[in-house]
């Protein structure tokens, strides 16, 4: 079926022929053909293609790590081998910890959700929703059966309602922004640059206190579930190869600077934030690109508060000067730590903005244990689990 196809030849969304499935590796091509147009920004359509096949090559994607859906009509004639495509979408699988409400934590698998999309010409039929339903279904079963997902997560472009609907409940959306200054003398000299060397290293320590802070209940609710997905090393790296692939293909280079870390001269701990570069409009309009981090880590909580403003001034220096070098013009981190955006507020040159997301990136976890997602206690909820 062509997406020039009647809407009278369309299937209904509730017919039993619908089914969810893996592509062929032609079904899944053309599934990157029909979302570049919306998804490709400053890639060329062979680069955007090339691009989604090496993605599935990294660490994260490897051994099962990616699996790519589509909602298909069982009962429809392929045409030349190849399926309908009435909605398409990827899961990523990624390490994660739950805290039970015993106490007890548990290293997890958690899947998020990517590229949900549906070519327009089939739009309004109820085939996102069923694929969404189908999806969650899938995994719930698995879940009762191996264990595997405890939850899935992922990141709405469409508002809160769509992906509630199907057990997706977005949970605390707020970020620190600021806009770059083209003027701005930027001394980074109370911080060490973070290059690939590096990232190993501060990954095993963040797990460690990832899970240190698991071990504890939650603050308010001794009672409520947590959940984290790990900032593990290929996480992490997932974000790294995709802006080298992005920035490669529209500047000819790649990025070596993937963060900036404090390191206190009387205690020796460490304050770091991760960030990577996002070319919505490439070289060309700046105006749309953006510097995101991924992570923003205190590695200890008693750090005095001079202390802290110095690394948060000394790391948003840092990254508001490779934004500059790579044509970016703001800079965001989501869900900061109170003290760190605090901090971020009262260091007047960056001139800072709260916001709370409504439509854009919204977080969304389902819940597949015990218990209602509402009351689940999302924890380091930033944007290195994005996909």
């Amino acid at each position: 079926m062509s997406a020039s196809a009647s809407a009278s030849s369309l299937p209904s969304s509730s017919s039993p022929s619908i089914i969810l499935t893996n592509p062929t590796p032609l079904e899944r091509t053309r599934t990157w053909l029909y979302n570049q147009t919306e998804w490709g920004n400053s890639l060329t359509v062979a680069d955007y293609l090339e691009r989604e096949e090496y993605l599935l090559s990294i660490p994260l994607a490897r051994n099962g790590g990616i699996t790519n859906w589509i909602l298909t009509d069982d009962a429809a004639t392929p045409q030349n081998g190849e399926r309908p495509v009435l909605a398409a979408c990827e899961t990523l699988r990624k390490r994660a910890l739950v805290r039970n409400q015993d106490g007890s934590v548990h290293d997890v698998w958690a899947y998020g959700v990517a590229s949900v999309f549906t070519l327009k010409e089939f739009r309004g039929r109820g085939y996102a929703g069923k694929m969404m339903e189908l999806l969650r279904g899938y995994m719930a079963a698995q879940q009762r059966e191996t264990g595997e997902p405890a939850f899935s997560v992922l990141f709405s472009d469409i508002g809160r309602l769509f992906y509630a609907k199907h057990g997706w409940l977005p949970l605390e959306n707020t970020q620190i922004e600021f806009r770059v200054r083209s003027d701005a003398e930027l001394d980074t000299s109370s911080v060490t640059l973070i290059h690939e060397e590096h990232l190993a290293e501060l990954a095993e320590r963040d797990e460690l206190l990832v899970r240190k802070e698991m071990a504890k209940p939650n603050a308010v609710d001794a009672s409520k579930t947590r959940v984290a997905v790990i900032p593990d090393l290929d996480a992490l790296q997932w974000h790294f190869y995709r802006e080298a692939f992005i920035c490669n293909a529209a500047f000819g280079r790649k990025p070596t600077v993937h963060g900036a870390l404090y390191t206190s001269p009387s205690t020796g701990s460490r304050v770091w934030g991760l960030f990577e570069r996002n070319h919505y409009g490439g070289p060309e309009q700046p105006e749309k690109n953006l510097i995101s981090f991924l992570r923003f880590v205190v590695e200890d909580e008693s750090i005095s508060d001079d202390e802290l403003s110095t690394a948060v001034v000394g790391i948003f220096r840092a990254a508001e000067k490779e934004a500059k070098d790579w044509s970016c013009s703001k800079v965001e981190i989501w869900n900061p730590l109170e003290r760190v955006r605090k901090a971020a507020e009262a260091a007047t040159e960056f001139e800072t903005t709260f916001v709370v997301r409504q439509d854009k990136n919204l977080a969304s976890l389902n819940w597949f244990g015990e218990g209602a997602t509402e009351d689940v206690d999302w924890v380091v909820n930033e944007r290195f689990e994005w996909c």
